[in-house]
């Protein structure tokens, strides 16, 4: 059994979800975030409604899978940053973690 996280923006919050669904993920849980960057300002014109010194709204998803759901969905998540390359700063973030023990 794995634990997959995917961290998103909430403006891509629907393309997980989407995700979650083409890949029959029969219950997953999500919470809102509010995020902060903490590396030095340096003014973007491409984000400039969110600089460092603001929050970001985010989601975090999170279930419980067998490993091969979470392969493919960790595969759906890489292809997807890669089609958005470049036009976005803030690609979705997905993590498998291994679950030793549970009761």
């Amino acid at each position: 059994m794995k634990l997959l996280i995917i961290l998103s923006i909430a403006e891509f919050s629907d393309e997980v979800r989407a995700m979650m669904t083409r890949n029959n993920v029969p219950v997953y849980s999500e919470t809102e975030m509010y995020g902060f960057r903490t590396e030095k300002h340096k003014p973007d014109i491409r984000t400039w409604f969110s600089q460092g010194d603001q929050g970001i709204y985010s989601t975090l998803f999170f279930s419980f899978q067998d490993e091969t759901t979470v392969k493919n969905i960790l595969k759906e998540v890489g292809k997807y940053n890669e089609e958005y390359e470049g036009d976005r700063d803030n690609p979705l973030h997905a993590y498998q973690v291994a679950v030793e023990d549970f009761a």
